[in-house]
């Protein structure tokens, strides 16, 4: 009886499985759409207060979806007019499916390759990378990288 123990059926399983692995890794990033370069001209960048609430909303400029990239990868940046800038903890993020309230946080977008509008600073909200990879194994990956499933509801 032959044992699997030599080295040459060692390198042989190990290349296997690494190869595995790489072609894992390509498909999945292949099959995702590059979300970071999207321009959203279809939600409006901002919403006048509902008669029946007291906040507004706005809609991400940029959206990035990469939760196979590890923490972090899976964020919304939005572009608040500079009236707001005092009082930006009084805003809630939701995503579409989600129920949790997210929160967010101001940047300079630089480290994001995202640039403020003149009169508008921005603030980004970051996804659970867990909760990502939760929509992607249930097929509604494609709702994170839509903008319209991205609101921010601020409270002046």
């Amino acid at each position: 009886m032959k044992k699997w123990s030599t080295p040459h059926q060692k390198f042989l399983i190990t290349t296997i499985g690494i190869l595995a692995l790489i072609t894992i890794f390509l498909i999945t990033t292949s099959s995702v759409p590059d979300s970071s370069n999207k321009t959203f001209s279809l939600c409006p960048a901002m919403t006048e207060p509902a008669s029946n609430s007291s906040s507004l909303q706005f809609h991400p400029i940029k959206i990035v979806a990469e939760p196979w990239r590890g923490e972090h990868h899976v964020y919304a940046i939005f572009a608040l007019p500079l009236k707001y800038k005092d009082i930006y903890y009084r805003s809630k993020l939701r995503v579409k499916g989600s129920d949790v309230d997210w929160y967010i946080t101001i940047t300079d977008g630089k480290k994001f390759g995202a640039s403020a509008p003149e009169g508008h600073y921005l603030v980004i909200g970051f996804f659970r990378t867990r909760l990502a990879l939760w929509y992607w194994l249930r097929g509604r990956f494609a709702d994170l990288q839509q903008p319209c499933n991205w609101t921010l509801y601020f409270f002046p």
